[in-house]
């Protein structure tokens, strides 16, 4: 397993980090060149489903491996094979340079193979694990400590969260994504993270984006669990936490879940800690609604103290949103990326309607610190 914090010891992995998005995009490998190339819909469909789109994708190889954005495809993206001496004959030789620097492919017996995920995604490049091997069949990989590549629920707490400024805390900072897109209107940004390997891929994901890491740089990314109290630095105008939310269906329970109301809960104790007077916490919840609930918003304050400033900005035309009409028909709307497969989907219905959930409703929810 590819190993994030020993690039960002060492001096020459600074150095390629530093070096490798601008070589990606030298040779094309673009978030659009991707979608096209694979037949996606748009990059975000394109980011949630990457798994099927590898499936589907499988008889355009031969086409992928003829320029070198497409051979980045097959490596980074689909996580298939490339043989040797394809990768050394279409890879131009500085960019074969920089991967083998950073180890981040390995080649046996005449096959070039990758070590991580590579996402372009809105004019970055975001390295993280690969959930799935896609050689001759998609492989899953176990989730424990993988840090997860760039997801629909980052963008759209991203398209939803209007300006943002100042001081910016990152919460649950996975890969780094919230944070490295929102640097440009901050003066700086502190990514936190329980998982040490999510900080390591932060700290690499920054470096790779432009941006040099630490204390006394623009970014920094720290292993910290907020409800221990752990200081983060100066305090924050703003954080933002996408919160690992929403119906869980699955026979065993998803490493890092939480319900909305403990979610919510977890971040308003926090604030005090680690925000200034007047300063702003902004929570995507993925909200199950009972079937007596009278309103998202009205569920959502029931949660908090009376005191607390709230505002609930429900997001139902999201992919991220189960309609009651869905519910009630038993099938998902089209587009919607709550559940993986035919399968999946009717397995996620059923959960809902035993535990009489009426809808499944995304909501941006802005607490404000009292001045």
């Amino acid at each position: 397993m590819w190993q994030p914090g020993a690039q960002v010891a060492r001096a020459r992995g600074v150095q390629a980090l530093r070096s490798l998005g601008g070589a990606l995009r030298e040779v094309g490998f673009t978030e659009e060149a991707t979608v096209a190339a694979l037949s996606a819909e748009d990059p975000t469909d394109l980011l949630s489903n990457t798994a099927f789109y590898a499936v589907c994708s499988a008889e355009r190889v031969p086409e992928l491996l003829t320029s070198p954005a497409g051979v980045m495809a097959q490596l980074f993206v689909r996580n298939g094979e490339v043989p040797g001496d394809v990768y050394t004959t279409v890879v131009p030789t500085a960019l074969r340079g920089l991967l083998a620097a950073l180890e981040l492919v390995v080649e046996r017996g005449g096959t070039v193979t990758s070590e991580v995920s590579v996402s372009p995604c809105r004019s970055m490049y975001l390295l993280s694990d690969q959930l799935f091997r896609g050689d001759a069949s998609v492989t899953m990989a176990a989730r424990s400590t993988l840090v997860m590549p760039p997801h629909a629920s980052s963008f759209e707490l991203l398209d939803n969260l209007g300006p943002v400024d100042g001081r910016l805390l990152d919460v649950g900072c996975g890969c780094g994504i919230l944070a490295l897109a929102l640097r440009e209107g901050c003066s700086s940004v502190v990514g936190v993270d329980l998982n040490p390997r999510a900080v390591a891929y932060s700290q690499v994901n920054a470096l790779v984006n432009g941006l040099d890491v630490g204390p006394q740089e623009k970014a920094d990314f720290l292993a910290a669990d907020l409800r221990s109290g752990l200081a983060v630095g100066d305090l924050a105008d703003h954080l933002v936490f996408n919160s690992p939310t929403g119906p869980n269906h699955h026979a065993e329970a998803e490493v890092g879940w939480m319900s909305a109301e403990h979610a919510l809960g977890f971040v308003a104790a926090a604030m005090p800690g680690v925000l200034r007077p007047g300063g702003t916490a902004r929570v995507l919840l993925i909200v199950e609604v009972p079937e007596d609930s009278p309103s998202v918003p009205e569920l959502v304050r029931g949660w908090l103290p009376e005191e607390q400033d709230v505002q609930v900005a429900e997001l139902r035309r999201s992919p991220l949103a189960i309609s009651a009409a869905a519910v009630t028909r038993g099938r998902l709307d089209p587009g919607c990326l709550m559940a993986d497969g035919a399968a999946g989907a009717a397995r996620l219905v059923e959960h809902l309607r035993e535990r009489r959930v009426r809808e499944v409703v995304p909501a941006l929810v802005t607490l404000t610190l009292p001045g």
